[in-house]
């Protein structure tokens, strides 16, 4: 049967109601969040010193740090390179589900590499993995779930793009979706030393060729700037106590914040993004908004990189500069073509889940191991889908 729409109707006034008040006050809020932002009480260099006095104050921290630009900058989109490579790379995933006849896991990265200005056709290829049989088990046993696998799919799209970085002699760019950096969840310290380890050997092999990396947030969430301006107004006296569950200015992203500021193609200051605590990722991350929009659009992403490109502006106008171009290919809704082509590829279909499960039974029989069977939930649930 569908929704039962009346029963839902009988409390859409209610939430529309609800949903104007709480738009109210977030007006309210993100106007005095902006006063903060535009009436800043200390200069860049004293902003810079309480942040790092917080970070090493407090065992959790997690916002935005100035680096060099003013606050309210809001820089014009530089000239495009006539010359350089973009490599874009996203992946998919099957999960291990215990109600199939087989557990393994698939990781599948799709990478398109595109040669402006040489008049060559871009690259398109797909990479699939079978996960390693012993990686399908947790410490304790039980399958690895979601969040594992797209932790092994986000270092496995990383480790792709760093093969398919070879200097050639214009400037190269790799594209991820979502933050530069990994953020997931561990459960011991080992894992965790284990994960930064690998991550940070991957960037430092791209940087030590010269290679931009960048990762693209799309309408982000975030709140690393306004959670700065409660760090920046907390007194000093008070800073070691500063607890972020308190702060009294929520539910207003960066994005929202800057909206009014930015115009088509423009961007924002470049950040660092402190993270300390349980959230603390393995690189030092720089970042900026941009307005990935036309004339009269407001269509805020955050761009994030390795803090050794803010050294260099020349490649921070670059970045600037070709991922405002490669959203703007998407017109009406912009967002980096070379990653949506790279989601694309891959893209796994049930077709292809079936065909490759089916694969895996075939050579365990031929193995002499034993099949399991699947359960009589997902037979029926796949009754209903068909």
């Amino acid at each position: 049967m569908p929704v039962n729409y009346p029963q839902i109707e009988i409390s859409l006034a209610d939430y529309a109601s609800k949903e104007k008040d709480n738009q109210a006050l977030l007006l309210a809020q993100k106007e005095q969040l902006w006063r903060m932002l535009s009436e800043p009480e200390l200069e860049l260099d004293a902003m810079r010193e309480k942040i790092s006095r917080a970070e090493t104050l407090l065992r959790n921290l997690y916002c935005a740090k100035p680096v060099e630009e003013q606050l309210l900058t809001h820089k014009a989109l530089p000239a495009l390179p006539k010359a350089y490579t973009l490599i874009a790379a996203d992946g998919s995933q099957i999960v291990p589900n215990r109600h199939r006849p087989v557990q393994f896991c698939v990781l599948n990265i799709g990478v398109i590499k595109v040669q402006r200005g040489s008049g060559l056709a871009p690259e398109i290829s797909v990479f699939s993995r079978l996960l390693e049989h012993e990686r399908l088990l947790t410490a304790e046993g039980h399958l690895v779930g979601d969040e594992d696998v797209s932790l092994y799919r986000d270092l496995e799209e990383r480790q792709v793009l760093l093969e398919a970085a070879v200097p050639q002699g214009d400037p190269i760019i790799t594209l991820t979706d979502g933050p530069l950096d990994v953020y997931e969840n561990v459960t011991t310290r080992k894992e965790r030393q284990e994960l930064q380890n690998t991550v940070r050997t991957i960037h430092q092999q791209i940087e030590a060729r010269g290679v931009l990396s960048a990762g693209y947030i799309d309408k982000p969430g975030s709140e690393l700037i306004s959670r700065m301006l409660s760090v920046l107004h907390t007194p000093d006296a008070e800073l070691a106590a500063y607890d972020d569950t308190k702060r009294e200015i929520r539910g207003i992203s960066d994005a929202e914040l800057l909206e009014g500021l930015l115009g088509a193609g423009e961007r924002s200051a470049v950040f660092e993004a402190v993270t300390k605590g349980d959230s603390k990722g393995s690189l030092k991350v720089h970042f900026f908004y941009l307005n990935a929009s036309g004339a009269e659009q407001r269509n805020l992403a955050r761009v994030e990189f390795p803090a050794w490109v803010s050294g260099n502006p020349r490649l921070v106008d670059m970045l600037h500069s070709v991922i405002y171009h490669e959203a703007m290919v998407l017109d009406t809704h912009p967002y980096p073509y070379a990653l949506h082509r790279a989601h694309e590829l891959a893209v796994i279909t049930m077709p292809e889940h079936e065909q490759v499960e089916a694969m895996l039974v075939r050579e365990l029989e031929k193995a002499g191991a034993r099949v399991g069977r699947r359960s009589n939930k997902d037979w029926n649930k796949g009754l209903t889908r068909a």
